[in-house]
C-alpha cells in the first residue's frame, strides 16, 4: 500500500480526478437510489384463513385447524403457530425464524396444504394464504362523496386504478369496499314440500345448467373450426325461467321462478368503509421493490390532480396514507440534520487546525459520504431512516482518520522535511495505528449486524453504513488527505508558541495522578461503581412509539354474528370523538381491518364483530396534551367510559411489533384448566391500580342450536348423515351452486332456503337420496339449546390463552411482570398449565442479549487486533480499559437529560466499544515510540498527552458535534442514542487521556 499512497502523492492530479468523479457520481447516485421511510424487512410470517361454512369453532378446531397445524409443524424454522378457530373460520398463523429461506418453506407449506384438501370436510372453502403479512402500502385513497352508492364509487375507483397502474413503479393497486354482489336464490320451503324435490334437487340442477364443457372442433377446408357450448345461465331472466320440474300427469312445467325468488343481492357480511360518515371506498396502492417512493408518489400525486379535475365536484379523494409524502418529509428532516452536522464539524475543525489544514480534512466528509452511497446503490442499500441515521453516527468518525494522518504530515513538515516526503513519511508512518483504529470500529459495529428478531432486520442497515462510511474514510485519508496535504501545507513552527491552557490543565492532572496511581485509579473505579448503581434509575423503553400523528382504534362489539351491531358501535365511536378538537379526521373500517398503513402494524382478517378507526390528530389544535401518548392515554379513558356494548383499544404506531406491557400467555392440553387459571389472573390484575387495557382473550360461550339427530330411525327412513347435514346447511347458510357471467362481471350463485325461525327449521323436509322420500327434520331429531365457545385459540399446537395488560403513564411494566411472578402466581394453582410472559420484557431479554452478545464477540476480536498491533497481552487490556469509561458518560447523559433506554442506545453503547478505544491506540502507540526512544515510562506517559492531545479532541469533538442535530430533533428513537453517543464519547475521551497513562505506568513503572 506503501507505493499507492506515494503514487496518490505524486500523481496527485490524477487522485483529485478520481475523487471529483467519484463526487460527481455519488450525487447523481443519491438521486436515482432507492428511498423508503423504514428499511424493508423480509416476512417470517403467514397466514392461512380456511372457511368451513355452517361449522362451530369446536367442529372447525378438530376437522381443520388442527390438521394445517400438523402439516405446518413439519416445515423447517418455525418459530411459532397461533390459531383462531371460530364458528365457520379457521385462521392459522405460522412463524418463521430468520435463520431458513422463506420463499423455500412457503412453496413447500403450499404442497403440504395441497396434499391435506384430501382429508378436510367436503364443503371446506379453498385456503386463502396470504405470506407478505409486513407489504405495508404506500399509498390508501378513500373515494367517498353525498349520495353515492358503494357501487358508483368503485366505478370511480376503476378509472383511477387503470390511470395509476401505468405509473412506473406501481407494482399492484386493490380497491377495497366494493361491497360483493350474489345471484341469490331463496327457495320458498312451504311450496318446496309438494314437490318431489328438495333443495339439494334444485342445487343440482342449476350446477348441471351452469356447466359449460369443451365440445371440440369440427375439421372444415378452412381448417378446425372449434364448437362453443355455453353455459345456459347467463342473466338473471335465464335463471328464473329454468325448467326445474314436468308433471307427468298434466305436462306442465314448473320453473324456478314459480318456487323460489332470484335477485342480485349484497353479501350479508361485508367489510366496508367510511369516510367521516359518507361511504368510501379504497384505493391502495403497492410500490416495487427497490423503488424511490418520492419520485413514484410525486408522479401519482400529479396523475390524480388530472383526474380529479374530470370528476364530478361531489366525489371527494382523500389521502388516508401518502407514504412518499412521510418518507420525503423524514428523509428531509435527517438530511437537515446531516448538513447541519457538517457544518459543525468543519468549524470546529476549521478552529482546532487553521484554513488550510481544515480545508483538507473537511474534504473527507462529502467524499466519503458520497462513496458511502455509491457502495449502498451497488449493494441494494436504500435510504432511509436507519441509514441515514448511520451516516449521522459516522459524520465525525469520518474526518477522524484525515486528522491523524494531516496531524502527522504536518509534524512532519514543521519538523523541516520536504513537503511530499513528509505527506508520504506521515501516512505511513500514522498507516497502522489509523487501520487498527478502523477495525476496531468497523468490528464494533458489524456484531450488530446479525441481531436477533424484526428489531435486528430493521436495524440491520445502521451497522452496515457505518462501516462502509469508515471504510470509506480510511480509503480518503490515506491516499486523498496527503495528496491534498502535499498542496496546502506548509511549515507552521512557531518559536516559544504558548501553551494550549487545555492541554497544560490534562498534563497537570495526569503528573498528579501519576504520583498517587492506586488512589486515582480507585477514584475511577468509585466513579465507575457509582454510574452502575445510577443506571437503576434509569426508565427502559425499548421501542417507543413512531413520531406520526396517527392513532388507531380497534374495536369490538359483544354482539359475534352481527355486522349491523358493529357498524352502529363505530358510528357511536365517530360521534363521540368528533368532539374532539385534536382529531382532524376519521376514516372506519366495518368488519376488518384497513389495508397494512405501517410496518408494524398487523393485518386483522374480516370479521363480524370488529372494526378499526383511524385518526389523523394534530396536538396544536388542543392546548391540553403535550404528547401522542398522554393524548392516547386520555382517549382510552374517554372510551372506557362512553362506549357501550363494546371494547375499544387506543393505539400509537410502534417502531416494533405492537402488543401489551404486559402479556402472560397460559397453555395447556385440557382447556378447562387454561381458562380457570387466565380467569383468576385476569380479575387479580384487574383490580391493580397501576394497570389498563386490561384484557383476557379467553373465548366466551355461546348459545347454539345442536340437532339431537335419532340415527337409527334415521337410517331406517333411509336417511344418511350427508342428507341430513347438506340440505340443512343448503336451508340455513346457503352454497354456491354456479357462477354467472353478466356484462363482463362474475356474480356468484347462492341457494339457499328461507327459514326464519325455530318452527321452519323443524318442519324442513330432508329427501333419502336412496330411497327418494322425503321426511320432516322433527321426524328423527330435536333440536335443544347447547353451549359452545365462540373462538378456540391455540398456540404451538396447544390451548392458549393471553391475559394482558398495559400500564399506566408514570408506572413501570417491568415492575408490574414482578409483582406478577413473584406475587400473584405463587397463589394460584397452576397444574395442568404452562405460562409463559410476553411483552417488553420478553423483547428487553431477547434484544439486551442479542446486543451483550454482539459486544462480547466485539471485544474479543477487538483484542486479538490489538495483540497483533502491540505484541503484548497486557496493553490490549489496557486500551480496553476505555469501555467501561464511556458507559459512564452514557448513563449520565440519560439520566441528565431524562431520556429513556431505547434499543438505539444499545445499539450505541454496543458501538462505543469500537470508537472509545481509538483514542487510546494513539496513546499506547505513542508512549511505545517514546519508550523506544529511551523515554522513561513517566516521560512516556505524561508526552504521550502532550503529543496526541490535539488529534484526540478533535477526533471526539468532531464525532460529539456531528451528533447535535440528532440529539436535538426531539426523535424519540434517535435522539436517546445520539445523546448516549455524545456522553460516552465526552467522558471516556476526558477520563482516557488520564486513565490511560495511568494504568500503563502502573503495570509498566518497575520497567527501566
Amino acid at each position: 500500500m506503501n507505493k499507492l499512497i506515494k503514487v496518490a502523492i505524486h500523481e496527485r492530479k490524477v487522485t483529485f480526478l478520481l475523487a471529483i468523479m467519484i463526487f460527481l457520481y455519488g450525487i447523481y447516485a443519491y438521486y436515482y437510489i432507492p428511498k423508503q421511510e423504514n428499511p424493508d424487512t423480509s416476512s417470517p410470517s403467514a397466514q392461512i384463513i380456511t372457511v368451513y361454512p355452517g361449522a362451530t369453532a369446536n367442529e372447525v378446531e378438530e376437522q381443520v385447524t388442527q390438521k394445517i397445524e400438523d402439516e405446518l409443524a413439519t416445515l423447517d424454522g418455525v418459530e411459532n403457530i397461533t390459531s383462531y378457530s371460530n364458528p365457520n373460520v379457521s385462521v392459522v398463523i405460522l412463524t418463521l425464524n430468520y435463520d431458513v429461506n422463506y420463499d423455500e418453506q412457503w412453496a413447500k407449506m403450499r404442497v403440504l396444504l395441497d396434499a391435506l384438501k384430501n382429508d378436510l370436510p367436503s364443503n371446506v372453502q379453498d385456503y386463502q394464504i396470504e405470506t407478505e403479512l409486513t407489504t405495508s402500502a404506500g399509498i390508501i385513497l378513500s373515494l367517498s362523496g353525498e349520495d353515492y352508492s358503494y357501487e358508483q364509487l368503485g366505478a370511480y375507483a376503476e378509472t383511477y386504478k387503470k390511470r395509476l397502474e401505468d405509473i412506473e413503479g406501481v407494482k399492484r393497486i386493490v380497491i377495497d369496499g366494493i361491497p360483493k354482489k350474489n345471484l341469490e336464490i331463496k327457495v320458498d320451503l312451504k311450496k318446496l314440500e309438494s314437490l318431489p324435490l328438495s333443495l339439494k334437487d334444485i342445487f343440482d340442477l342449476v350446477s348441471a345448467q351452469s356447466v359449460s364443457i369443451p365440445a371440440g372442433a369440427i375439421q372444415t377446408n378452412y381448417g378446425k373450426i372449434g364448437v362453443k357450448n355455453p353455459s345456459d345461465i347467463n342473466s338473471i331472466t335465464k335463471t328464473e325461467n329454468m325448467i326445474i320440474y314436468g308433471s307427468e300427469e298434466s305436462g306442465a312445467l314448473l320453473k324456478l321462478k314459480d318456487i323460489a325468488d332470484v335477485s342480485f343481492e349484497y353479501d350479508r357480511q361485508q367489510h366496508s368503509y367510511k369516510q367521516g360518515e359518507k361511504n368510501s371506498v379504497l384505493l391502495t396502492v403497492y410500490f416495487s421493490d427497490n423503488q424511490n417512493v418520492v419520485l413514484i408518489g410525486n408522479d401519482i400525486r400529479d396523475e390524480i390532480n388530472l383526474l380529479n379535475d374530470k370528476m364530478p365536484s361531489a366525489l371527494k379523494v382523500n389521502e388516508v396514507l401518502f407514504q412518499p409524502e412521510e418518507v420525503s418529509r423524514s428523509i428531509e428532516g435527517f438530511i437537515i440534520n446531516l448538513l447541519q452536522g457538517m457544518i459543525f464539524v468543519i468549524i470546529v475543525v476549521l478552529i482546532g487546525m487553521g484554513i488550510r489544514n481544515a480545508m483538507v480534512v473537511s474534504i473527507a466528509i462529502p467524499l466519503s459520504i458520497t462513496m458511502t452511497i455509491i457502495a449502498m446503490k451497488l449493494i441494494g442499500l436504500d435510504i432511509q431512516q436507519m441509514s441515514i441515521a448511520a451516516l449521522i453516527i459516522a459524520l465525525g468518525m469520518l474526518v477522524d482518520n484525515s486528522i491523524v494522518i494531516s496531524d502527522s504530515i504536518q509534524i512532519k513538515i514543521n519538523e523541516g522535511i520536504e513537503i511530499k516526503k513528509a505527506c508520504y513519511e506521515g501516512t505511513v508512518e500514522q498507516s497502522i495505528p489509523v487501520l487498527t483504529s478502523t477495525l476496531t470500529t468497523v468490528v464494533a459495529f458489524a456484531p450488530l449486524i446479525v441481531l436477533p428478531g424484526e428489531a435486528g432486520e430493521f436495524a440491520k442497515s445502521l451497522p452496515q453504513v457505518v462501516i462502509i462510511a469508515l471504510i470509506a474514510s480510511y480509503i480518503v485519508a490515506m491516499f486523498v488527505t496527503p495528496a491534498l496535504a502535499s498542496i496546502f501545507f506548509k511549515n507552521t513552527h512557531k518559536e516559544n508558541a504558548p501553551k494550549n491552557r487545555l492541554r497544560h490543565f490534562f498534563e497537570s492532572g495526569l503528573k498528579g495522578s501519576l504520583k498517587m496511581p492506586k488512589m486515582s485509579l480507585f477514584f475511577i473505579l468509585v466513579i465507575l461503581m457509582g454510574s452502575v448503581y445510577a443506571a437503576s434509575f434509569l426508565s427502559i423503553e425499548l421501542f417507543p412509539y413512531a413520531d406520526k400523528d396517527i392513532v388507531y382504534i380497534d374495536v369490538f362489539s359483544e354482539k359475534d354474528g352481527d355486522i349491523e351491531y358493529t357498524e352502529k358501535l363505530a358510528k357511536e365511536l365517530r360521534e363521540l370523538l368528533k368532539e374532539e378538537d385534536a382529531i382532524v379526521d376519521i376514516s372506519s373500517s366495518i368488519g376488518g381491518g384497513f389495508p397494512k398503513f405501517y410496518l408494524t402494524v398487523g393485518v386483522r382478517p374480516p370479521s363480524d364483530n370488529y372494526s378499526q378507526l383511524l385518526l389523523k390528530v394534530d396536538l396544536s389544535k388542543s392546548k391540553e396534551f403535550d404528547s401522542r401518548e398522554t393524548y392516547a392515554y386520555y382517549l382510552q379513558r374517554l372510551v372506557d367510559e362512553k362506549l357501550i356494548g363494546g371494547t375499544a383499544t387506543v393505539n400509537l404506531l410502534e417502531i416494533n411489533q405492537p402488543g401489551p406491557a404486559v402479556d402472560i400467555r397460559i397453555s395447556g392440553e385440557e382447556r378447562e384448566d387454561v381458562k380457570r387459571v387466565s380467569d383468576q389472573l385476569y380479575n387479580v390484575i384487574l383490580s391493580h391500580n397501576q394497570t389498563i387495557n386490561v384484557q383476557n382473550d379467553s373465548a366466551a360461550y355461546e348459545y347454539q342450536y345442536l340437532i339431537d339427530q335419532d340415527s337409527i330411525k334415521a337410517s331406517s327412513l333411509g336417511l344418511t348423515n350427508y342428507d341430513i347435514q347438506l340440505q340443512t346447511s343448503l336451508a340455513l347458510n346457503g352454497m354456491k351452486a354456479a357462477t354467472l357471467e353478466n356484462g363482463g362481471k362474475t356474480y356468484d350463485v347462492i341457494i339457499r332456503g328461507e327459514i326464519d325461525k325455530l318452527d321452519d327449521l323443524m318442519n324442513l323436509q330432508i329427501k333419502s337420496s336412496t330411497t327418494g322420500g322425503k321426511y320432516l327434520l322433527k321426524q328423527f331429531a330435536t333440536v335443544s339449546l347447547d353451549k359452545e365457545l365462540s373462538s378456540i385459540k391455540r398456540l404451538n399446537r396447544n390451548s392458549s390463552v393471553s391475559v394482558s395488560a398495559n400500564v399506566m403513564p408514570g408506572y413501570s411494566a417491568n415492575d408490574l411482570q414482578k409483582w406478577i411472578e413473584n406475587s400473584v402466581l405463587l397463589g394460584i394453582d397452576q397444574e395442568g398449565v404452562s405460562i409463559s410472559f410476553g411483552g417488553d420484557q420478553e423483547i428487553f431479554d431477547k434484544y439486551i442479549s442479542g446486543l451483550l452478545g454482539a459486544a462480547a464477540i466485539a471485544v474479543i476480536i477487538i483484542y486479538i487486533i490489538l495483540l497483533i498491533q502491540f505484541n503484548s497481552m497486557m496493553q490490549p487490556f489496557i486500551i480496553l480499559a476505555t469501555v467501561p469509561l464511556s458507559i459512564i458518560g452514557s448513563i449520565f447523559a440519560l439520566l441528565i437529560f431524562n431520556q429513556n433506554v431505547t434499543f438505539t442506545v444499545g445499539l450505541g453503547v454496543a458501538s462505543l466499544i469500537g470508537v472509545v478505544v481509538n483514542n487510546a491506540i494513539l496513546l499506547i502507540e505513542y508512549i511505545n515510540r517514546e519508550r523506544r526512544l529511551d523515554r522513561s515510562v513517566y516521560e512516556a506517559c505524561v508526552n504521550s498527552v502532550e503529543r496526541r492531545f490535539r488529534p484526540i479532541m478533535l477526533s471526539t469533538i468532531t464525532t460529539v458535534i456531528g451528533l447535535v442535530p440528532m440529539a436535538l430533533s426531539g426523535s424519540s428513537f434517535f435522539s436517546p442514542m445520539a445523546m448516549a453517543l455524545m456522553g460516552g464519547l465526552t467522558i471516556s475521551t476526558l477520563l482516557t487521556l488520564i486513565v490511560i497513562p495511568l494504568i500503563y505506568y502502573q503495570s509498566h513503572k518497575r520497567e527501566i
